[in-house]
């Protein structure tokens, strides 16, 4: 699907999604209780449906009415020769339920589709055949083929790439015969470990770690079901920000609204970064962020090696700041659903704008912007960004794979078109 998006301004309210990394987690976590669950305010976005898919794979009976959804656990399930689940193209909901699957006995085979069958998952093995289970992958990748039970111990991680597999760990464990002791090095990404850690104990499961170096899971307790409200999504969010920060009109710009000021989410530093450009950002108490141009955008420089998620928001922020914006945490960027540090500097390029990548920091120069064909490449976030830059091109800029934004925002364009109007 192809979109073609026109210069203009912006003004009026949105409402930001559910957050997808918060609705998979409470998703497989209600699917590990004894009980009903129910979680309120999910946006059924491509992401959160593999959950609900691996959910009802795994035995529960799953009920979604509008924004409500309704799990009530049949975990573990029956035993199997052989157990198929499939995460769609979720990086996080495979690196979460292949230590989940690994607490059963018998084989699971853990598959996806797309471009998540590029991206790795080599560093789970060594910590899941440390705990017990037997594990294999296909050259690094998936399909993966384990068989359990984990029995808990100890293990060591690398953080390094994602934080992903430590969040997988931390649900599965607690299920585990015996207690476990986790040494995490180099762990990115640490706000999102708190909202793992703040999800599970809505659940009733202890786990205390020590500086996020060192991790102790007490195995043997039990899951309770829960109720919980899915958080907006500061991610799926931050394109709207931007758009108000670059091409915001009287008399408020844009405000997203459904946002938690408190929340764990990493890339609620969104707001830091747009008021490092002199944009006008204002945030009130009841999850409302508005955002407008200021007198004048100004290049930054911004570490978001803890949010890497961001940088597709921020490449189309510092476009239009004079001057050049310096952006590190780039080696994060190279398995996500794109290579997107490549990805966003060859479409960018297409726009005129010129974007470096020398080790870990990200130079994008500011300065007109041009129409012409570009493409998400497949990946959510590079669409969303393309479009929010579009708005102070020169001509029409056409977004070839514009459907990518299914993934987890799947309202992105009506939200887009009537900020428009």
């Amino acid at each position: 699907m192809k979109k073609s998006i026109h210069a203009s301004g912006v003004n009026g309210t949105v409402i930001a999604p559910a957050s997808k990394s918060a609705a998979q987690r409470a998703i497989i976590a209600a699917t590990l209780a004894r009980g009903t669950s129910i979680l309120n305010h999910l946006t059924p976005c491509d992401d959160t449906l593999a959950a609900t898919g691996i959910a009802r794979a795994l035995g529960a009976t799953v009920d979604i009415t509008g924004e409500q959804c309704r799990v009530t656990s049949g975990f573990p399930p029956p035993p199997a020769k052989e157990r198929q689940l499939s995460c769609g193209e979720s990086g996080l909901l495979a690196r979460v339920i292949i230590p989940v699957a690994a607490l059963l006995p018998g084989t699971t085979r853990v598959n996806g589709r797309g471009t998540l069958l590029q991206r790795p998952f080599d560093m789970l093995v060594a910590p899941l055949r440390e705990l017990g289970a037997n594990i294999t992958t296909s050259a690094s990748r998936l399909p993966v083929t384990l068989s359990g039970p984990v029995t808990g111990g100890v293990a060591t991680i690398d953080g390094s790439i994602s934080s992903q597999l430590l969040t997988g760990l931390l649900l599965a464990l607690p299920l585990a015969g015996k207690d476990s002791t986790l040494h995490v090095n180099n762990l990115k990404s640490k706000p999102y470990v708190d909202l793992t850690i703040d999800l599970l104990d809505t659940f009733g499961i202890r786990v205390e770690h020590r500086d996020y170096r060192l991790f102790l899971v007490p195995g043997r307790q039990t899951y309770r079901p829960a109720t919980r409200n899915i958080e907006g999504d500061w991610s799926g969010a931050s394109c709207m920000i931007v758009a108000g920060c670059i091409a915001g009109v009287a008399p408020g710009g844009v405000t997203v609204s459904n946002l938690d000021p408190r929340s764990a989410q990493a890339d609620k530093a969104i707001l830091e970064v747009a008021r490092r450009t002199g944009a006008r950002v204002i945030v009130n108490q009841d999850g409302n962020v508005s955002a407008s141009p200021g007198e004048h955008a100004r290049a930054f420089d911004f570490d978001a090696s803890e949010s890497p998620d961001l940088f597709p928001a921020i490449v189309a922020l510092a476009a239009c700041c004079e001057g050049t914006s310096r952006v590190t945490g780039a080696t994060r960027l190279l398995h996500k659903e794109s290579n997107r540090a490549l990805v966003l500097q060859q479409e960018y390029g297409k726009l005129g704008i010129d974007i470096r990548v020398e080790g870990d920091v990200m130079s994008i120069t500011g300065g007109e912007i041009h129409g012409g064909n570009v493409s998400s490449r497949d990946d959510h976030r590079v669409a969303m960004s393309l479009a929010t830059a579009a708005l102070r091109a020169t001509g029409t800029v056409t977004i070839d794979a514009a459907e990518s934004v299914s993934k987890s925002y799947p309202g992105f364009w009506d939200d887009l078109a009537r900020l428009q109007e």
